[in-house]
């Protein structure tokens, strides 16, 4: 005697109007989330710290402008830490692949530059800049964002003090490249004498000095987010 055995067809999935409508919205709202990561300008950051003796207290500003920074950062961006004082080091780039990148760098609020003479030079820290920034697009054209919190700059020995003229020079030549540069120093004299000197060239915000985090935070905004949208909307250099 045989026996017949019968099976039910199992339904296709892509035949279910149900599944279908759930894989698409689904599919839909994968989109809209990875999208604009995907078509965001990816951007170069140049973040340079005072790290002079007179900065030493300025540990809560150094933190502030790396997680500042760090809010801004997009998957494909790339981040070039600059400490300055007398002279300016350049650390190794750090590509970021996720917010969490610097979590771990923005901590290290400390000094990592001494003096090796009196003075923090504004000159110095500007071509050591354009140097990093031409061996950048040697492989990286893409815009680029330079913040500069600064306590002071000091003239260095030898020197009467800031040569604006060849400051200018730099800053310009800088802009060519498609970098956007904000200054966020203490309200006085430097404060003035950016203002006037700068006018037009970049960006000049008032440092908060104190220890109330929040202040800090809200005097170095207006000075990252505009270099950083005014970044993002700009095009990769042609050569």
């Amino acid at each position: 005697m045989m026996i017949d055995f019968t099976t039910e067809t199992e339904k296709v999935w892509y035949k279910s109007p149900a599944i279908v409508a759930a894989v698409g919205a689904s599919s839909i709202a994968l989109a809209a989330f990875i999208y604009p990561e995907l078509a965001t300008q990816p951007i170069v950051h140049y973040r340079a710290d005072d790290n002079s003796l007179s900065a030493d207290r300025y540990t809560l500003q150094r933190q502030t402008h790396c997680q500042l920074s760090s809010q801004h950062y997009k998957p494909g961006d790339t981040a070039v830490s600059i400490p300055f004082a007398d002279r300016a080091v350049v650390s190794q780039p750090i590509s970021i692949a996720n917010t969490l990148t610097l979590m771990g760098e923005c901590q290290k609020n400390g000094r990592s530059l001494t003096n090796k003479q009196p003075g923090t030079s504004l000159v110095a820290l500007l071509e050591r800049g354009t140097t990093a920034i031409e061996e950048q697009h040697k492989t990286n054209k893409h815009p680029g964002v330079f913040t500069i919190v600064a306590n002071d700059f000091e003239p260095r020995q030898g020197e009467r003090g800031i040569d604006f003229s060849r400051v200018k020079t730099l800053v310009e030549g800088i802009e060519k490249q498609g970098v956007v540069i904000s200054f966020i120093v203490p309200q006085g004299q430097l404060y003035e004498d950016l203002s006037k000197q700068l006018s037009g060239q970049a960006s000049i915000c008032v440092l908060d000095e104190g220890k109330d985090e929040d202040a800090v935070r809200r005097s170095m905004t207006p000075c990252i987010d505009a270099a950083f949208t005014k970044a993002r909307k700009m095009t990769p250099k042609s050569n």
